[in-house]
């Protein structure tokens, strides 16, 4: 499938890939018909609006194949509103768009949506010649030049001795924060740069990431020169009409080395005054913000355990039944961004972040996925990802900082979860 994929995406200025290894769903979105590119504070709010002018505005098949859950929009958010720099250079604030085609995959069904525009200047013939075209390229695809499946790095950035301890002393400087009060939580992350010997193709990349995190959501989003890809565990939100899901995803611990030692680490992973505190934060969080919409919010009274290949998390999911109609980017923006990505109070917590990081997010830890005409939508929290340009990789990785935290423990946590990426090429964190 993942060949398949290279050469259906091939010749495209944007794509989106979206895989749900674990429910045998994926969704492969090719070319922008429509797009909704909204920047600054008020972009939640300017995106719904959008939306409204946009459903009598073309022609598709995506309402009439019989099966629910089907994106019709995908793409993603940033972190916060900001300044563009270099690197997020091919991204705004908020990047949402309708593809010309959506292959989608659900177990044995398969269907390929269509997406026209509708014009007074667009006539008959030329939009079944559009379509005959876009049917030629899916079934008789291009040959893409040939790229890389695993490249070799040839230089890091952001990794070293100096790096580390200047890291560690922002840590230091949050606890110091935390202790005088202003805040409960904060959650402090870090870039590091790769150079690449020749330039990856992200699809080898994500087969790779499939293989060996099919738990995860796996996502790529191409626009212009740049891919942001990446396999996160955290589910922001899944809207289904009335209903509501979303993960509260916080506080690590690796994994061990064999079935024994990884059930000390689960065990103490579980009795960790650190970690629970850090986690119950982030359930507090949602408790509070879903009662503004519903009375019916429910969750274990005690986390789970997530398991990855190389760590684990406690976990606990969150369901609602919302009580009146509303709006899905109404509800994220409340949503948006949790303390498992920024902190508590939020504000507060953004304040900080700002001074104390020394590059700016993007899409990292920002939202990722698909939304629909019918209240149907799907996001993650974009973690456990990178941003590809050309032969430079741009990783990322953050770590909560509560009250106990310790910044050599927080440091090995961003290590941890940098490793899904670095493991993708053969010099760099194959153990």
């Amino acid at each position: 499938m993942i060949e398949k994929i290279k050469k259906l995406s091939f010749g495209y200025e944007k794509s989106f890939y979206w895989e749900k290894p674990s429910e045998g769903t994926s969704a492969l979105a090719l070319g922008e018909l429509v797009s909704i590119s909204e920047s600054g504070k008020g972009r939640f709010a300017a995106i719904e609006k959008k939306i409204k002018t946009l459903r009598e505005g073309f022609i598709s098949n995506w309402d009439e194949t019989g099966i629910d859950q089907i994106p019709l929009f995908v793409g993603g958010m940033k972190f916060t509103p900001e300044n563009h720099t270099e690197i997020w250079e091919n991204y705004s604030d908020a990047n949402w768009f309708v593809p010309k085609v959506l292959i989608y995959s659900r177990g044995n069904e398969k269907v390929v949506v269509t997406n026209f525009l509708l014009s007074n200047e667009v006539s008959k013939d030329r939009l079944v010649n559009e379509f005959e075209l876009r049917m030629t390229h899916i079934f008789s695809p291009k040959e893409a030049a040939p790229q890389s499946a695993c490249p070799r790095v040839a230089a890091v950035t952001g990794n070293t001795p100096k790096d580390k301890k200047k890291w560690m002393e922002s840590v230091k400087k949050a606890i110091a924060t935390i202790e005088s009060g202003e805040l409960q939580k904060i959650v402090l992350s870090r870039q590091i740069e790769l150079k690449l010997t020749e330039e990856p193709n992200v699809y080898s990349l994500l087969g790779h990431l499939k293989e060996n995190y099919p738990e995860c959501y796996l996502f790529s989003f191409h626009s212009g020169k740049s891919t942001f890809f990446g396999a996160s565990p955290e589910k922001l939100i899944k809207v289904n009409g009335e209903y509501i899901e979303a993960d509260a995803l916080a506080g690590s611990a690796p994994r061990g080395k064999d079935e024994n030692e990884d059930r000390q680490f689960e065990e103490g992973l579980l009795k960790s005054d650190k970690d629970i505190l850090e986690h119950n934060t982030v359930i507090n969080y949602l408790q509070e913000l879903f009662k503004e919409y519903s009375t019916e919010v429910s969750f274990e009274a005690s986390p789970r355990i997530k398991k990855l290949k190389n760590i684990q998390h406690l976990w606990t999911p969150v369901k609602v039944r919302l009580s009146s109609s509303h709006r899905i980017f109404a509800i994220m923006e409340g949503l948006h961004p949790t303390p498992a990505v920024c902190g508590v109070p939020q504000a507060d917590a953004m304040n900080v972040i700002k001074k104390m990081e020394d590059y700016h997010r993007g899409m990292y830890a920002g939202i990722v996925g698909w939304f629909n005409f019918k209240k149907e939508g799907e996001f993650a929290v974009a973690i456990r990802s990178a941003l590809l340009k050309g032969r430079k990789l741009y990783a990322f990785a953050g770590g909560g900082i509560v009250e106990g935290s310790d910044p050599a423990a927080e440091y090995k946590e961003t290590e941890l979860k940098l490793k899904p990426i670095l493991a993708l090429f053969d010099n760099e964190n194959k153990s």
